[in-house]
């Protein structure tokens, strides 16, 4: 009895809590403005964030459901939080209506009360070397000294990929991130590592010494960086949802914010839907027919935005971040 009642009363927390944040969508449009959280991921904030400076993609994304909402982005604030903790308590307070940049998990859920997006980042952990040490992959570092931050998460996953696949490495444990690029950058060791957005920012910053180091093919998991808003904000997670989606769609049919006012005369189907001929997208969202037209013109499509914010500026490829059809996991939602 006493579990049933337990039971009954979180589903009535959870029932009311859905009650009171579905109205969040109508209370952005009320207010005519929208507030946002990024996350910039600062060097040595906590021991958990270990990514790299992904807030210039993350508020493009911000600045698209702004416009998928309002049909301009004119009403929209964007706040950088430091790390994740920070954003995730605005978005809980209500500061915030929506926080980009956060690493799903059930913990995360359940603490800050939040639900969670498509992915628009997928990170994962791997080694920087440097093309003078003739390292071409994971055997290669056998009995070589690796650098990574201490007591890290990405230390202790090194230890495990390397005992289970047998091959002895020497550890040059570091407590700051500055440390660690500089030992890196000077090869005083082979290999630094930690997740890619982070070494990719790193060797960025190696200036005149950028292109001489690379990664090793190796990759270790798979981190998803997403939207995340309140709980019970099921109206407003579908707008970000299919928001996320249009941006991938977009590229997928080479629909750019250059050409996306003649993609309007196209006659093929996908586009079609995409650009909202028939309306049903739109109506299902309780937003304008053309809104994803509005988006695209406003931000460019999901490349346009990842080269940009992110591919140019610390010299990453696609990856893990390409289209479903090029050999990655981005891979939009059906636009009906």
């Amino acid at each position: 009895m006493l579990r049933l009642a337990l039971g009954l009363f979180a589903a009535g927390v959870m029932a009311l809590t859905g009650l009171v944040h579905a109205q969040t969508l109508e209370s952005i449009r009320a207010a005519q403005h929208m507030a946002c959280g990024t996350v910039m991921g600062v060097d040595d904030w906590n021991g958990q964030d270990v990514h790299g400076d992904l807030s210039s993609l993350e508020g493009e994304v911000c600045r698209a459901v702004a416009v998928a909402i309002f049909g301009d982005a004119g009403t929209l604030t964007i706040q950088a939080f430091p790390a994740e903790p920070e954003a995730l308590n605005a978005l809980k307070a209500g500061t915030i209506q929506l926080a980009v940049g956060i690493s799903p998990s059930a913990s995360t859920a359940i603490q800050f009360g939040v639900g969670f997006g498509p992915s628009v980042f997928y990170d994962s952990q791997r080694l920087l070397v440097s093309k003078l040490s003739g390292i071409k992959d994971l055997p290669g570092l056998r009995d070589r000294l690796v650098c990574a931050l201490d007591m890290s998460p990405p230390e202790r996953v090194l230890r495990d990929e390397m005992t289970a696949r047998g091959i002895p490495y020497a550890l040059q444990a570091h407590s700051e991130q500055g440390e660690m690029d500089a030992a890196v950058a000077v090869r005083r060791c082979e290999a630094g590592t930690g997740m890619e957005s982070r070494l990719a920012q790193s060797r960025a910053n190696f200036h005149a010494w950028t292109n001489d180091f690379v990664f090793l093919p190796e990759r270790f998991g798979l981190a998803p960086m997403v939207p995340a808003y309140r709980y019970g904000d099921q109206r407003l997670g579908l707008v970000i949802d299919w928001t996320v989606s249009a941006l991938i769609e977009a590229e997928a049919l080479g629909i750019t914010r250059q050409n996306v006012a003649a993609a309007a005369e196209r006659q093929d189907m996908r586009a079609e839907q995409l650009l909202g001929h028939d309306f049903a997208t739109g109506q299902a969202l309780g937003l304008a027919h053309d809104w994803a037209a509005k988006v695209i013109a406003a931000t460019g499509n999901y490349g346009e935005i990842f080269q940009r914010t992110t591919g140019g500026p610390y010299h990453l490829d696609r990856g893990l971040n390409a289209l479903w059809t090029e050999g990655g996991l981005m891979r939009p939602l059906p636009m009906k």
